[in-house]
């Protein structure tokens, strides 16, 4: 399945640019590529238009055909002109930061014990750093494909794909996509994602700010609530949280502060996260010192965010192919003395999104809330007659020795907006070897929590596998047109 050949050219062309890809990759992830407002030329902030730049310019000193659209923020970059493309898709925007990195600042990655740490360095900047070395690899060793392969390098993945809209109006789908933004071996699927959010009807009496969380998909770690000063109620949370780790409380003479650190995981897949703004919540609703009002809102926010899996918001429900929905709150503040809440919703497919918006519409107006709509995107399923999904898991199994099958993606990704395209990873373990690889302690490494990381074998075991996954397409659509 895979090509002996080609697989013994790209270990010597690893051995022999890897310091050179990996000063690449350093250097386009100390760029803040955080989303922040649109400026000349730059749609999604002026750090997004500088990494887009950064990562475009790296295939174009290599010759390849690139173009740049700065209003529509994303870049595409080329290897060969022949037949049907094949898409490579990519993005340089990146997730707010947090505030407990461990082993270095978010923006001056390192390498510790073959671990790659620093914000966006697989989340995606690892995807674009595999789309160029496909190219350079590529072109190197005078692979030439049958079809054209384009790559997309977009800014705007984490935080509504416009990028994505912006490209769909201009160019044509590929007629295959590999997006490596997930898991391997592929996903043949992703959950619909429905972002809203919920304000209190009652304003607090004694809460004068409540903040915390800069993302929807992120569970929020850190939340922050200020209360009038009251002798009593400073004696009595000390009291409360009397040897609890999670919670820090200071005071002056108007105001006493509460904080509590929660865990954070992607919304995606929040098993283990706590999320820090149900911990205030839980411990004020029951705080006597508090108005009676207070604590009735309180009390209401603790039970809307008790449940990970939508029983706080009306709408448990478990899907064949999709599993569990997810619901996830990642950012509060206070509107004119009103909490409001964001929550961020997977679903799988029988789950209607209309019948998803009228439960929790009604479930949380129940609770004393009311719901605003963001967006809510329909997710998607790859036909089950589809060959590559197989293809994929046998080329897998033949470089890692193990044997995954596909999976649906809780997660989004830039293959929800496109036809026949399938996520697949960033790094991959051979057998045996994912027990060697830098361990985290827990709510640090992942890719949307501090101290993210990327085994950096693991990469290039994955680039092994994505090039043979793009001669794969290429055969495929040689063969269908035949």
């Amino acid at each position: 399945m895979t090509d002996i050949t080609v697989n013994g050219l790209l270990d010597g062309w690893i051995d022999k640019n890897r310091d050179r890809i990996l000063e690449n990759w350093m250097e386009l992830a100390r760029i803040p590529s955080i989303k922040s407002a649109p400026a000349d030329n730059a749609p999604y902030g002026e750090e997004c238009a500088k990494a887009l730049d950064f990562a475009a310019k790296l295939f174009m000193k290599e010759g390849f055909k690139t173009e740049i659209d700065t209003e529509g923020g994303y870049a595409l970059a080329y290897y060969g002109e022949n037949g049907s493309k094949i898409g490579l898709f990519s993005h340089s925007d990146v997730v707010p930061v947090g505030e407990d990195w461990l082993y270095t600042e978010p923006f001056n990655p390192i390498i510790k014990e073959g671990a790659l740490i620093g914000r966006g360095v697989e989340d995606n900047k690892s995807g674009i750093m595999h789309a160029w070395c496909v190219y350079k690899f590529f072109k190197d060793s005078g692979i030439a494909l049958n079809n054209t392969l384009q790559t997309f390098i977009g800014s705007d993945e984490e935080c509504g794909m416009e990028d994505m809209d912006a490209y769909l109006k201009k160019h044509p789908v590929p007629e295959i996509s590999v997006v490596p933004d997930a898991d391997f071996p592929c996903s043949v699927g992703e959950k619909g994602i429905y972002h809203f959010w919920a304000k209190s009807k009652k304003a607090f009496d004694g809460v004068t700010a409540f903040f915390g969380g800069e993302a929807f998909n992120i569970v929020l770690d850190r939340a922050t609530v200020k209360l009038k000063y009251s002798s009593a109620l400073e004696e009595e949370i000390a009291r409360r949280i009397s040897g609890r780790k999670e919670f820090t409380l200071c005071s002056d003479a108007e105001a006493l502060t509460l904080s509590a650190k929660g865990i954070a995981k992607h919304a995606s897949i929040p098993e283990g996260a706590v999320n820090a703004a149900h911990l205030v919540a839980e411990l004020l609703c029951d705080c006597k010192e508090l108005s009676e009002n207070d604590r009735v809102i309180f009390k209401a926010i603790k039970n809307i965010l008790s449940s990970f899996y939508g029983g706080g918001i009306g709408c448990e429900h478990a899907d064949e192919k999709f599993g569990k929905l997810t619901s996830v709150n990642g950012i509060v503040k206070l509107e004119d003395g009103r909490p409001c809440i964001s929550f961020d919703v997977r679903y799988g497919s029988s789950l209607s999104a209309s019948e998803l918006e009228e439960k929790t519409e009604k479930a949380l107006s129940d609770a004393g809330f009311t719901v605003t709509k963001v967006e809510n995107k329909a997710g998607f399923a790859i036909d089950d007659d589809s060959k590559m999904p197989g293809i994929f898991e046998d080329i897998y199994e033949e470089i890692t020795g193990e044997r995954l099958e596909r999976v649906i993606m809780a997660g989004g990704t830039y293959a929800r907006r496109l036809n026949n395209a399938f996520s697949v990873g960033t790094y991959a373990f051979r057998k045996g070897e994912r027990e060697k690889s830098f361990v985290m302690p827990e709510g640090h490494g992942g890719a949307h929590q501090c101290d993210e990381m990327i085994d950096i074998d693991a990469f290039f075991t994955a680039l092994k596998i994505i090039v043979n996954y793009i001669l794969a397409c290429d055969r495929e659509i040689s063969d269908e047109h035949k």
